[in-house]
């Protein structure tokens, strides 16, 4: 699979995101997913970019199923997986990341481009799976 939709951001775009995670969250976790991914070589990110790209595109097809089905919490773990191959992600920052999804307009308008209720979706199936959801 190529990488369509996780593009790599410009240098000037991963500053950015850079700062804003390290003002919004720890920064040692910040640096430890730098650190991470610095230390694969690009086939490693590409395959680590192909992983993300998959399971972002499984998830917006699933959409119809809701966000409390097997198959949409299934993917959600391995997205909460995906994630913590970049750093250490505790459920509460898992949540933040969640509402920032839905919230923040870069990453809002990322998955609009993909499906409009993504955003919406994504944030509500992370909160059902970290049991924050008390309308499931």
């Amino acid at each position: 699979m190529t990488n369509q939709v996780f593009n790599t951001f410009s240098e000037e775009q991963q500053a950015e995101y850079q700062k804003y995670a390290e003002e919004h969250w720890d920064s040692t976790l910040v640096q430890q997913s730098v650190t991470r991914w610095n230390a694969l070589d690009a086939e490693g990110k590409k395959a680590l970019l192909a992983d993300g790209e998959r399971i972002t595109l499984a998830l917006a097809s699933s959409i119809p199923l809701r966000e409390n089905s097997p198959v949409v919490q299934g993917l959600i773990a391995e997205w909460y997986a995906y994630i913590n191959r970049f750093y250490d992600c505790s459920p509460e920052i898992f949540l933040a990341l969640g509402e920032m999804y839905m919230n923040h307009p870069d990453f809002s308008a990322f998955y609009q481009k993909i499906h409009p209720a993504l955003p919406i979706f994504l944030n509500k199936a992370i909160r059902i799976y970290c049991g924050s959801d008390t309308e499931a």
